[in-house]
């Protein structure tokens, strides 16, 4: 592997650990720039679960901190919704309404494309669900967008004749 290949394996780790650049969008990217597929995904993907996981733990974390910040400060336990607040703005109140009505597999399945996977490992856990489901769930999604983004970007580079 030369070093052409390292930093450009490392980049695309980089980019789906990024939010918003998506691994679906990277794969793509390495693969066009003449990285090996397997690689490119292994490396999208790995950046991308790395960062939904932090986010999906942290998000608990901070969702109980919260939680219990905000009991200690009623003076009283009167939080009688088990899922916590109504959320406040549109993209969270979006996810809510697709995992009450779909589910979180559907909340997994619509993240890259949508909210992006970070941003909906955040929102699950806000919304109650483990952040070890969040993480299976997302991580799931993520690993079968990323093959998908694989197989259209080798299918279009053939089509194409690149490469």
């Amino acid at each position: 592997m030369s070093l052409g290949d390292v930093l450009l394996t490392a980049g695309i780790f980089l980019g789906g650990a990024a939010p918003w650049l998506e691994a679906v969008v990277v794969i793509p990217a390495g693969i066009v720039a003449g990285l090996h597929p397997v690689v490119a995904v292994l490396a999208g993907a790995t950046g991308n679960l790395l960062t939904v996981g932090i986010a999906a733990w942290s998000g608990e974390r901070i969702r109980r901190w919260w939680r219990a910040r905000r009991r200690a400060r009623r003076g009283a336990d009167t939080d009688t919704d088990p899922t916590g607040d109504p959320p406040r703005d549109r993209r969270a109140a979006r996810a809510k309404r697709i995992v009450q009505r779909w589910g979180m597999p559907m909340l997994a399945l619509l993240g890259p494309l949508g909210l992006g996977t970070q941003v909906s490992a955040v929102v699950a856990v806000g919304i109650g669900i483990t952040s070890r489901a969040a993480f299976a769930w997302i991580g799931a999604a993520t690993v079968v967008w990323s093959l998908i983004a694989a197989a259209a970007a080798l299918t279009g580079v053939s089509v194409a004749g690149i490469g």
